[in-house]
């Protein structure tokens, strides 16, 4: 069936198609009001040429749909088939994974969007109140607590050590070995500039 020679009766056609309700339809291409666009989309539903080319353009989509995937599944056997005959491995996997991409049977990673990384904690298991879980975990801009007995000292201590410089100074690293080369007690400074 050719399109409707109503153009208004074939916009609405297809508007009802696209999955409009009959009354939004009728609204959008005639433009009325509510009551007069559900009364008139239900009346136009039930002429006889428009319900069927109603039809039609649905029968059309769902062939559509179902020729597409399934022709390109059919296809695409065809293909591993005479990739297989040719000893040609390479495309017998890549019309594997077409394949199974037209199936969303395999998702390409490439293409989603990591929404959320983890946070940097320490390694060990820590058990924080509710109160320090939100100031930890939380968008404010409050202070935070400390996440371990000593990290306030540790954070005085290194204040104290770089009160000249702006970032922050870890104690120094200490070792008791005995070698050839070494018979004392040494100390290491970690942020030597030497």
């Amino acid at each position: 069936m050719p399109p409707l020679s109503n153009q208004r009766h074939e916009g609405f056609a297809r508007a009802v198609c696209r999955g409009e309700s009959a009354s939004k339809a009728y609204s959008g291409i005639y433009h009325v009001t509510d009551r007069t666009a559900e009364v008139n989309g239900s009346k136009l539903l039930r002429n006889a040429v428009v319900a069927e080319r109603i039809m039609e353009l649905q029968g059309a989509a769902a062939q559509r749909t179902t020729k597409t995937v399934e022709s390109l599944v059919a296809d695409l056997d065809e293909i591993i088939a005479f990739a297989r005959q040719c000893g040609n491995p390479t495309a017998m996997v890549a019309a594997v994974n077409t394949q199974a991409k037209l199936l969303g049977l395999m998702i390409d990673r490439s293409e989603t969007t990591v929404l959320q990384r983890p946070a940097p904690l320490p390694t060990k298991v820590l058990e924080l109140s509710e109160s320090e879980w939100i100031a930890q975990f939380s968008k404010g801009l409050g202070p935070r607590p400390a996440l371990t007995d000593g990290a306030k000292q540790r954070k005085a201590e290194a204040r104290k050590l770089g009160a000249g410089n702006r970032r922050a100074v870890e104690p120094p690293i200490t070792w008791d070995i005995e070698t050839d080369e070494i018979k004392a007690r040494g100390v290491i400074g970690l942020d030597d500039d030497d």
